[in-house]
């Protein structure tokens, strides 16, 4: 992995793709599904997008945010029963990343843990489209934002470890779709490498991410969240 410092990235513009986890009351598009609502927020100590795992990476590394296309409850895979339109491997979605002319530097991207969830196949076969496996559709989905943006530098991060805050009993379900969590990891480390894009493994976390419910982090977590996906990039 290459390294940068953080000064390669002053000025630049950031844009996010996400499900739930990086959503934001007034920084999603229109029509797609929130989790941190005003209340939500609250009772996570986030006050805005500073206390947001992708606002603390943006202004530590002096960049600006362009655009958060993040829907909560989405996967990058294509599932029947699934809301139409909310998958990451759509054009439709990989499409929103700019703002006219504006085009982002970098593209962050922390999807998977739907995936995961739902134990979606990791790769295609007979009977599995590629849409309808993990690494098929997160390949989709880099093309997609390659073709729309050739000189974005694009950061696929592998879901973190969290724990439940205030539970120290708590144990994280690694299989909680039927399959660990790490060979979702390992796919996207796979996929990344095949694209030529930087695999961020925050996956191998040293510190656990406290979350609301085990999943969402808390103000704490998310600040624990974007120091490891930095320690990840190499950006400490």
């Amino acid at each position: 992995m290459d390294r940068k410092d953080c000064k390669d990235y002053k000025g630049k513009y950031f844009s996010v793709v996400g499900d739930s986890i990086s959503t934001l009351n007034g920084y999603i598009p229109d029509g797609y599904a929130l989790y941190y609502t005003e209340e939500t927020m609250q009772n996570a100590g986030i006050a805005g997008q500073e206390d947001t795992w992708w606002g603390q990476i943006i202004s530590r590394l002096g960049g600006k945010l362009l655009k958060n296309n993040s829907w909560s409850g989405s996967t990058v895979s294509y599932h029947e029963e699934f809301t139409p339109g909310s998958f990451a491997y759509l054009d439709s979605r990989m499409s929103l990343l700019g703002d006219g002319s504006v085009k982002p530097d970098v593209v962050l991207i922390y999807m998977g843990v739907n995936d995961w969830a739902s134990g979606t196949p990791i790769e295609a076969g007979e009977g599995i489209e590629a849409r309808c496996s993990f690494a098929g559709s997160y390949r989709i989905m880099l093309d997609l934002i390659k073709a729309h943006y050739p000189d974005a530098e694009i950061w696929c991060i592998s879901p973190a470890v969290s724990t439940l805050r205030g539970d120290p009993n708590f144990e994280f379900p690694y299989f909680l779709g039927g399959r660990h969590i790490r060979e979702y990891a390992d796919a996207i480390g796979k996929v990344a490498a095949e694209k030529g894009c930087v695999f961020v493994d925050a996956n191998r976390n040293r510190t656990l991410v406290d979350a609301l419910d085990g999943i969402h982090p808390d103000k704490n977590g998310m600040k624990t969240l974007a120091d490891e996906i930095l320690r990840a990039r190499g950006i400490e």
